[in-house]
């Protein structure tokens, strides 16, 4: 330090003040110009802001040892001990930030300068390999009180005379990576010379941690704040919440830090390429290594978009560099993977972010996450979940007379983040070392993750030409597994006759077996084909109706709607279902738009009435006759099933005679259906898989029960499973999710009752494994179990999934699988561009072979788009793009994860959320709307829709209810409106759905009624959110972090509390129940485990002081 600088540093507090406004007046401010020892005279200095957020983070945790550095040293030789401790001693005085402690007795924390003092070394012997790597890890988790210090441990393991290993153990508080090169080459400087009782020689130190601090403090406010602040708000605007990496297991809902690593190597030639291409581009190793990850990621995740931590050493001031303590700072890059860029461009744009974020790295990670307050989840961290690291602290080259020292590798099995790639220069190698969470990724993972970095590393120092999707991450071996092995159906199905001749065949078998149960209603096969032929011989004869046609029919859940289905099948016709509680609109859409010949339907059905087609026929006058018709062609449509549309309107799709035959064959022997087995009915009868439900029951000549109009009630379920003796159902899974949980909950009466269930088949929606779990629990838990998958044009089930207790035993999927591919059928799953996409990856379910729908109805552009040529056939095949994001598990089997456009399912309907828009936009009232999926209280998938009203008008929720019923199903009205005056946009002027206010908000936003505290707890709760807040008043219920609270206030609040009510209450008490009825429970419930014991043990020594006549007396008055 120069000597003005020395002046100015021991100035009086006032003349330095007087100093500072004259240079201000100049224009000049002094934390700007250098970092100056701030007055010792009191000995209260502030956190950095990096100590800020490692002090908050252990008052969430107390003694966590995630924060903690262990650095052990193998020394071979004569160990001078006396020296070592010497050598530390000196260190200790020398560096004032390893004799800190940390307390919070006022409104911040503040650190504290100690005395120095003399390390206490604990030496221990011990020789077994196994055993030392114990002491090691067991002294590398030791908890550290950063209270009451020290924050510097040592241990020495004697493993012999002649060998030791030293341990050094700092808490993240006061040290960092860096720090740790300057401990040991400060260390290796000192010993010799006190070994030999010589001179030390160690250059001054400039200044001290807490003068950093306490100018960090100063420096960083103001106009260099706002500076900072506004690049990386500009930067970071609109970045997805999390990067959705597929993963081995479900993420925990509170993020643990259980880890660890695998090693590896990039060869020479690998570093001399990449050095080449640095030249080439003007680039570092840094950014060429950043770009490889940041495509392994796109890769891995689909997104182009998403946010990658970074440490930087921050010691951009010459003070620092030899200073000991917690500098480094944490970048947030974006990675940015728009519009397919070439790898030129992609370098390029790498490079130009990095730049930005080094010329900003001032701004403290911690300030950054509180001024962008990012919505949180304690499943992640904030911003981003994995890092990058290319080591550029000063290794130190560990020499001492007369000895050999190196390093001990150290795994503490812990990691920070979900994925950390770290590098380390090493000569001409890079050595690579991947740490990562073991409750998100199995070891097998990312052993593959790091041949794809590798993959993807070599195919760009190969030509910086391509395109990012033109990179593939498959290597020959996956490549035959993910488009041949996984791809292709184990089964398939070539029925030789169609539906209405399989049924046919009953009239020899079955002909007095009952064919359909509805209530007490029994129909024999005899009677069911006798309806059918007269049905078709009079579409035929007397209607002329021609193989293409489309028939509708409108008759409820009844024998009638069967009749239906088979005779028009039967008159080679094409059957279109109807349901008469969908609104008439919707109904009248769908004669209209498939152009209906007629309209078979009963006379009681009101809504039949009111539709308009060019004939109805009631079924009851349809007359009968002993003709057998059998009209249907393999390749002309047997039927037509409307789906949700995006353009606002159903759309129509159509399916093969032949097609619908071959999978009921295949289904039917699947499920083992015989001529013995009782099938249920329980989809809507116009949903296709009302279809699998029927055909392959009634080709098998078993019996079908119809359920009633009214859905069962879980309650009754068990009961009608008896009454008609089901031996198979199929379920949506809502319903399942229902009956799994009244089951579960009723464990002293379901062993009571016996079933015959064979099979339950589920499907519709994503199963949950917390429900999996509840269902083995229960009387069904030992019946087959198939979650089944399938897209309307891939002709009802298309994958099916046999579920075992395993699943839940083991770690085996991160998500319930959908399986394999059932007959006929071959899944691909590609990338954006039609890439395959290796093992583990997300991807596009693609699904070719002839189980395929043969289009939509009119619409023969929407058929191009989506039923696509394949292109790794020779010959010429159709391929299905379903719109769903899958992957293939390790063993080849399906994991369902969501769609890649805007198609959801609810309650196992397939909802277009932009049909639900395109009616809500009629309305008169509405300017704006979008619709999303999005979890209710009770844990379930529902829509919400919000929306901007037009000026002057202020539409009710009912109303907008009401309007929307009267044109959609009711399983297309959204559950929640939410009124908005604006939307959130993205950079590009899109909404930005990802900070549409979540329903806690909502509720907050639409709340009109304030709830005061009730109870003197409550209010003196209340007062103090209110004084942190600095808000006028606060209501019970009232959520602290959506009021404008955050972390540091919350340990604000954590320690008032602790003034007032003399309680110690967890931080993260305050984090799960933020409001203060929610504190005020967590108060009593402390309040009750400190004082029960001490009640209790006094009303047993009063007993025991108590007379047998007045115990007597006692119990008499109780009476």
């Amino acid at each position: 330090m120069s000597d003005i600088y020395k002046q100015i540093a021991n100035l009086p507090p006032e003349k330095r003040e007087v100093l500072e406004m004259m240079l201000m007046e100049q224009g000049v401010d002094l934390a700007q110009m250098a970092i100056i020892p701030v007055s010792r005279d009191i000995n209260k200095f502030p956190l950095s802001y990096s100590q800020q957020r490692l002090w908050f983070l252990d008052q969430l945790e107390p003694g966590s040892p995630l924060y903690n550095i262990c650095s052990p040293i193998l020394i071979k030789g004569n160990l001078n001990k006396d020296a070592l401790k010497s050598a530390l001693c000196e260190i200790i005085k020398r560096h004032e930030v390893l004799r800190t402690t940390f307390t919070n007795e006022g409104k911040e924390p503040y650190q504290i300068v100690q005395q120095a003092f003399e390390p206490d070394i604990d030496i221990v012997s011990e020789s077994n390999n196994n055993d030392i790597q114990q002491l090691i890890f067991e002294e590398s988790i030791k908890p550290f009180d950063l209270n009451n210090g020290p924050l510097l441990r040592v241990k020495q393991i004697q493993i012999s005379d002649d060998k030791n290993i030293i341990i050094l153990t700092l808490h993240h508080i006061v040290s960092d990576n860096w720090s740790t090169g300057i401990l040991i080459h400060e260390i290796m400087q000192l010993y010799p010379a006190l070994a030999n009782e010589d001179k030390i020689s160690l250059a001054e130190l400039p200044v001290q941690y807490a003068d950093f601090s306490s100018w960090q403090r100063k420096w960083l406010s103001g106009k260099t704040l706002q500076n900072q602040l506004d690049y990386w708000e500009k930067q970071l605007a609109g970045i997805p919440p999390i990067l959705e990496m597929p993963s081995d297991f479900p993420r925990p809902a509170v993020q643990t830090f259980n880890g660890d690593n695998l090693l590896f190597d990039l060869d020479i030639e690998s570093v001399q390429n990449i050095k080449q291409l640095c030249e080439k581009f003007d680039i570092t190793p840094f950014m060429a290594l950043l770009s490889v990850f940041q495509i392994m990621l796109f890769k891995y995740s689909g997104q182009n978009d998403f946010c990658i931590g970074s440490p930087i050493a921050n010691r951009n001031r010459s003070e620092t560099e030899s200073l000991i303590g917690f500098f480094i700072n944490t970048l947030v890059l974006r990675a940015d993977l728009s519009g397919n860029p070439k790898i030129s461009e992609l370098l390029k744009r790498v490079k130009e972010t990095t730049i930005g974020a080094i010329d900003h790295q001032d701004l403290p990670f911690e300030t950054l996450v509180e001024k962008l307050d990012p919505k949180r989840d304690m499943s992640h961290t904030p911003l981003f979940q994995v890092m990058f690291v290319l080591n550029n602290a000063p290794v130190e080259t560990l020499k001492l007379p007369e000895l050999e020292v190196s390093l001990v590798e150290l795994d503490n099995k812990t990691s920070k983040f979900d994925l950390i790639f770290n590098f380390t220069e090493n000569g001409d190698l890079l050595n690579g070392k991947v740490e990562f969470n073991t409750d998100v990724f199995k070891a097998e993972t990312i052993s593959q993750m790091i041949g794809h970095f590798k993959q993807t590393l070599t195919q760009l120092l190969k030509n910086t030409s391509q395109t990012v999707s033109e990179i593939s991450l498959l290597e020959e071996d996956e490549r035959n597994l993910v488009l041949n092995q996984w791809a292709s159906s184990e089964r398939t199905s070539n029925a030789t006759k169609l539906i209405p001749e399989m049924i046919d065949e009953n009239l020899t078998e079955n002909a007095d077996k009952i064919a359909l149960q509805i209530a007490d209603q029994n129909i024999t096969y005899k009677d069911l084909l006798k309806k059918s032929n007269s049905l078709a011989t009079f579409l035929v004869n007397e209607k002329k109706i021609q193989p293409g046609d489309i028939v509708a029919v409108l008759a409820n859940r009844s024998a009638e709607m069967i009749y239906g289905m088979l005779g028009v099948m039967k008159a080679g016709a094409t059957y279109l279902p109807l349901d008469a509680s969908y609104p008439q609109d919707r109904l009248q859409y769908m004669i209209d738009d498939s152009n209906a010949k007629l309209l078979l339907t009963k006379s009681d059905l009101d809504i039949a009435s009111k539709l308009e087609i060019s004939e109805k026929i009631i079924f009851k006058n349809i007359p009968e006759n002993n003709e057998v018709v059998n009209q249907a062609k393999p390749n002309s449509p047997a039927y037509i099933i409307y789906t949700s549309g995006s353009t606002g309107n159903p759309k129509g799709v159509l399916v093969a005679h032949q097609t619908i035959a071959d999978h009921c064959l295949d289904m039917a022997r699947h499920y083992n259906l015989t001529s013995k087995k009782n099938v249920l009915q329980f989809a809507a009868l116009n949903f296709d898989a009302s279809l699998e439900q029927i055909l392959p029951t009634l080709i098998s000549g078993a019996t079908l029960v119809l359920r009633d109009d009214e859905v069962w009630p879980a309650a009754d379920f068990m009961a009608y499973v008896n009454k008609y003796n089901l031996n198979v159902i199929n379920l949506p899974t809502a319903y399942w999710n229902q009956l799994t949980e009244y089951l579960s909950s009723k464990e002293q009466i379901q062993n009571l009752i016996s079933h015959n269930l064979e099979l339950v088949i589920i499907g519709g929606d994503t199963m949950k494994l917390s429900t999996l779990k509840k269902w083995y629990s229960t009387i069904l838990g030992s019946t087959r179990l198939l979650n089944a998958y399938g897209p309307t044009e891939a002709v009802i089930t298309a994958s099916t999934f046999e579920i075992s207790k395993d699943l839940i035993k083991e770690k085996l999927y991160s998500s319930i699988p959908i399986g394999k591919a059932c007959a006929n059928r071959k899944f691909y799953i590609l990338d954006e561009n039609g890439s395959p996409v290796p093992p583990g990856f997300p991807g596009e379910l693609h699904i070719t072979g002839d189980a395929l729908a043969i289009g939509y109805h009119n619409l023969e552009e929407t058929t191009k788009e989506k039923f696509v040529q394949n292109p790794f056939s020779d010959k010429q095949e159709k391929m299905y793009k379903t719109g769903d994001k899958v992957c293939f598990s390790s063993d080849g089997n399906l994991e369902f994860l969501g769609r890649v456009d805007e198609q959801v399912k609810i309650r196992g309907f397939r909802i277009e959320p932009g049909e639900v828009e395109a009616a809500l936009l009629k309305h008169v009232e509405i300017q704006e709307t979008v619709v999303i999926p999005n979890i209710d209280a009770s844990g379930e998938k529902t829509l919400f829709a919000y929306f901007i009203p037009k000026p002057g008008t202020t539409p009710t929720i009912s109303n907008l209810r009401s309007f929307l019923a009267k044109q959609l199903p009711a399983f297309m009205v959204p559950a929640i409106f939410i009124p908005l005056s604006e939307f959130p946009l993205q950079p590009s002027g899109k909404i930005n759905k990802n900070n549409l206010p979540i329903p806690d908000d909502i509720r907050v936003q639409l709340a009109t009624e304030y709830v005061a505290p009730r109870t003197d707890t409550e209010k003196v709760l209340a007062e103090i959110v209110a004084e942190v807040l600095k808000i006028d008043k606060v209501g019970i219920n009232d959520n602290f972090f959506e009021l404008g609270g955050h972390s540091m206030l919350g340990t604000l609040v954590i320690s008032m509390i602790r003034e007032k009510f003399n309680v110690e209450v967890p931080l993260r008490a305050l984090f799960e129940s933020p409001t203060v009825n929610g504190i005020s429970l967590a108060i009593a419930e402390v309040q009750a485990e400190e004082h029960d014991d001490d009640e209790l043990s006094d009303m047993l020594d009063e007993l025991e002081g108590m007379s047998d006549d007045e115990i007597a007396a006692l119990l008499e008055d109780d009476e």
